[in-house]
């Protein structure tokens, strides 16, 4: 079986992916990277098939896994998750207008997107920080303060269920237009200093083309 790390032979010994896998990722983080795609043969498993068993037994021609260091790959999530949040906040805007319009199926599947662009952004955000071993309570840029906002957001995003569960349309769109941009204010300055900084960890890791 043929081992690739970036565009590196590995002489390690393994017989099936899984251990060519764990072998290869424990070399990476040894030198301070993580593996952030993995190919076999040419492919590209996906990560319902990096934990499913008997895909990971198979025998390979190759195995070719791509690395980055921690600071690119969260330089990235953070980037990532600002282009969400510029989403969902729009998904916001269309659905209270669909709303106050009255095409309630319109304005709840522009709803719906917008909450999935928030949970995504939340855990994008708290794992992200978990991987470089930082405190939400240490995370603060220009006066807003992470821990607050995660609070602020839960509650204003209870306040929008309660108000869907009543079917109170008005309530709903006032959640939709006025209190939740506030979150995304807040959001997008956190979402901009963890972009900035990480990017500038990453340059000063040598891996700013990652």
């Amino acid at each position: 079986m043929r081992i690739l790390l970036d565009e590196n032979p590995c002489e390690i010994p393994a017989g099936t992916v899984g251990e060519a896998i764990a072998i290869a990722a424990e070399a990476a983080e040894k030198a301070g990277r993580l593996v952030v795609e993995v190919r076999v043969d040419g492919a590209m498993l996906t990560d319902e098939e990096l934990q499913t068993t008997t895909r990971l037994q198979d025998a390979a021609e190759e195995v070719h896994m791509l690395t980055t260091t921690m600071e690119a790959l969260l330089r990235d999530t953070f980037l990532q998750a600002a282009e969400t949040l510029t989403a969902a906040e729009r998904e916001q805007r269309v659905a209270a207008e669909a709303m106050q319009g009255g095409r309630a199926a319109e304005g709840m599947a522009s709803l719906m997107q917008s909450l999935e662009g928030w949970s995504g952004i939340r855990d994008a955000v708290v794992q992200g920080l978990s991987l470089a071993e930082i405190p939400t309570e240490d995370v603060e840029f220009d006066g807003v303060r992470l821990a607050d906002a995660i609070i602020d957001l839960q509650k204003r995003l209870g306040r929008l269920k309660d108000a869907m569960v009543a079917e109170d349309v008005s309530a709903t769109c006032d959640c939709l237009l006025y209190e939740l941009p506030e979150s995304t204010t807040a959001w997008r300055t956190l979402l901009d200093g963890l972009h900035h900084r990480f990017e500038a960890a990453s340059e000063d890791a040598g891996d700013s083309n990652s």
